[in-house]
C-alpha cells in the first residue's frame, strides 16, 4: 500500500512538472506586430480597454477623459470629458456600459456608451484595500473584476492581492473577494522560471517580489485571466480556480510602465505603457497558433 501510494506521489509531481514545462506562452512579448506612439496627453495613460477591431478607449491617470484610440492608424478619433479631474486607473467596455474605475474604489458607468445621451452615473464601492487599479470585464459571469494593487486595510496580510467581483445586473460588490494572490508563492513560482528580482533597495539589497496589480484581462480564447504588475514587470497568468499556470518577466525596454492590457476577440493583445522617462507606447501582439 505505502508503496502504490509513493509512485502515485511520484506521478503527481512529474505530471505537475510536465505541465509546467508544456505550457506555451502565446505570445513574443519581445517583438510586438504593431508598436506606436502614443500622443503626449496620455503620457500617463492608466486604462486600457478594447472597443472594436481596430479601437481602444483609454484613459489618463489625472484627466477625466475616456480617449477613442484606433491602434491600426495610430491616432484618437474622439473623446469624451465625464469629469474634471481624478486619480483613474481602470477601464472596462462590456459592448453597451463602459466602466471606470477610481484607485479609491469608485466605480463610474456609462451606458449605451459612444450615444450623444450618454451619462456617467457612480458607485461607491467598499473595498478592502485602499489602493485599486484593475478593472476588466467577465462576460462568461457577467461581472465586472476589480484588482487591487495594494494589500488589504487593516489586515497583517501583506503578502494577499485581492481580485474583487462586482455584479453587472444587481450592481453590487460581493463582500469576499473572488480571487486571492500570494506574493510569496508568486515568488517561488517565478523561480520555477528562472525569473528573479533586479530590482534594488537604496541600500543595494535586492527587492522581493511586491506584485501590485496594474492591470487584468481575460483572454477571450483560452478563458486564462492575465494580470500585469507594473512594479515588478511581470504577466502572472491564471487559470478560473486561481491557480497560476504561467508567468512571463516584461523587458525594461518595451514595458517602461505597463498599465493596461486587454484582447480584441482573435486573442491579439493590447499593452500600453506609461511615459515614465520617454514617451508613452501602445504595444500590439499577435497570438501564436
Amino acid at each position: 500500500m505505502k508503496r502504490f501510494l509513493f509512485i502515485i506521489a511520484l506521478f503527481s509531481i512529474f505530471f505537475n512538472i510536465e505541465n509546467m514545462a508544456e505550457y506555451k506562452f502565446k505570445y513574443n512579448l519581445n517583438k510586438p506586430d504593431i508598436k506606436q506612439q502614443l500622443p503626449p496627453v496620455l503620457n500617463e495613460v492608466s486604462g486600457l480597454t478594447d472597443i472594436d477591431s481596430k479601437h481602444v478607449a483609454l484613459v489618463q491617470d489625472e484627466l477625466g477623459i475616456v480617449f477613442i484610440y484606433d491602434f491600426i492608424n495610430g491616432k484618437i478619433v474622439s473623446q469624451y470629458e465625464f469629469e474634471e479631474s481624478g486619480d483613474f486607473e481602470g477601464l472596462t467596455y462590456t459592448g453597451e456600459s463602459l466602466y471606470i474605475l477610481r484607485s479609491d474604489g469608485r466605480l463610474s458607468e456609462c451606458k449605451n456608451f459612444l450615444n450623444d445621451d450618454a451619462k456617467f452615473i457612480h458607485h461607491q464601492l467598499n473595498l478592502k484595500t485602499a489602493n485599486n487599479e484593475g478593472l476588466c470585464y467577465d462576460q462568461k459571469n457577467n461581472r465586472i473584476l476589480i484588482a487591487a494593487k495594494s494589500k488589504p486595510i487593516n489586515h497583517n496580510e501583506k503578502e494577499k492581492r485581492y481580485i474583487y467581483s462586482y455584479n453587472i445586473k444587481t450592481e453590487e460588490l460581493l463582500e469576499k473577494p473572488v480571487y486571492s494572490i500570494n506574493t510569496n508563492e508568486i515568488q517561488k513560482f517565478a523561480s520555477k522560471y528562472d525569473i528573479i528580482q533586479t530590482q534594488t533597495t537604496s541600500k543595494g539589497k535586492i527587492k522581493p517580489f511586491n506584485f501590485r496589480p496594474a492591470s487584468l484581462a481575460i483572454h477571450p480564447i483560452t478563458d486564462e485571466i492575465y494580470i500585469i504588475s507594473a512594479a515588478d514587470k511581470l504577466i502572472l497568468i491564471m487559470n478560473r480556480k486561481g491557480e497560476m499556470v504561467h508567468i512571463e518577466r516584461l523587458n525594461d525596454e518595451l514595458f517602461l510602465k505597463a498599465e493596461g492590457i486587454t484582447f480584441i476577440p482573435d486573442g491579439t493583445m493590447i499593452i500600453t505603457n506609461e511615459a515614465v522617462t520617454k514617451f508613452p507606447t501602445l504595444l500590439v501582439f499577435n497570438m501564436n497558433k
